[in-house]
């Protein structure tokens, strides 16, 4: 006899050959470890550099120099990206092949340029009038950033930051040039363990010719535009929540 039911082993069970068995579990894991990855590198070094540029950097022609290249690297195809990572982190630096800390690594590259536009908007979007009235009761020019501008500008940051994200969640190309599209069965015990994403996962069970590979793909993809929705739809409501009008 036949009978339905929810497949809870889809969300736990790693990579198989046989299609009853495949899971999205191991991918998933990858993926969180790569996500992690780019928010403790990409979050502190973006704001950082958003706020040098914008508030402190001298404007002449190195400055200059600075903002036209964040611009183009923001519009660099992704697969550069990936050749760029194998060559550097895995062929010079001798990092792990397949691991979930040089897939990091090379997505916070992809992420940097979208944090640090979005960072510089939100900080642009502060009036003058606030950095003017912190100097003039004595502030520095240090803490009217930090005390005062950069509080205000928190909520694009945030935007910014969770977009750049979702960004980095959807890319497969430089994650396949690194060796992520490996078969790995076993979750991943740390970031420099192998380890597969949830993109990859959809790419490889896309080419398989089992003909159950269909749902599972189907299944996958429907996973992964969820988990992109609840991000787009988080930045919406931190930037209306917290948001100042002027």
């Amino acid at each position: 006899m036949l009978r339905k039911s929810f497949n809870t082993g889809f969300f736990t069970h790693g990579a198989s050959s046989r299609p009853e068995s495949a899971g999205i579990g191991v991918a998933f894991v990858g993926t969180l470890y790569m996500l992690g990855v780019v928010l403790l590198l990409a979050l502190p070094i973006g704001v950082a550099s958003a706020i040098y540029l914008e508030e402190f950097a001298p404007k002449n022609r190195f400055t200059d120099l600075i903002e036209v290249n964040i611009n183009n690297l923001a519009a660099v195809p992704s697969i550069v990206f990936g050749l760029l990572g194998l060559a550097v982190f895995i062929g010079f630096m001798g990092l792990p092949r397949s691991a979930s800390l040089v897939g990091g690594l090379v997505l916070t590259l992809m992420t940097l340029p979208t944090i640090i536009i979005a960072t510089r908007a939100a900080l642009k979007a502060v009036p003058p009038s606030i950095r003017s009235a912190a100097l003039g009761v004595g502030a520095s020019k240090m803490q009217a950033v930090f005390h005062h501008v950069l509080p205000l500008a928190m909520p694009g940051i945030l935007t910014g930051t969770i977009i750049g994200l979702a960004q980095a969640l959807g890319e497969t190309a430089p994650l396949l040039l690194i060796g992520m599209v490996a078969f790995v069965a076993d979750y991943p015990a740390s970031p420099f363990d192998p380890a597969t994403a949830l993109p990859v996962q959809i790419y490889m069970w896309a080419g398989e010719a089992e003909r159950a590979f269909v749902e599972r793909t189907s299944a996958a993809i429907i996973v992964l535009l969820a988990f992109l929705i609840l991000m787009n739809v988080t930045a919406v409501i931190l930037r209306r929540r917290f948001e100042r009008r002027w």
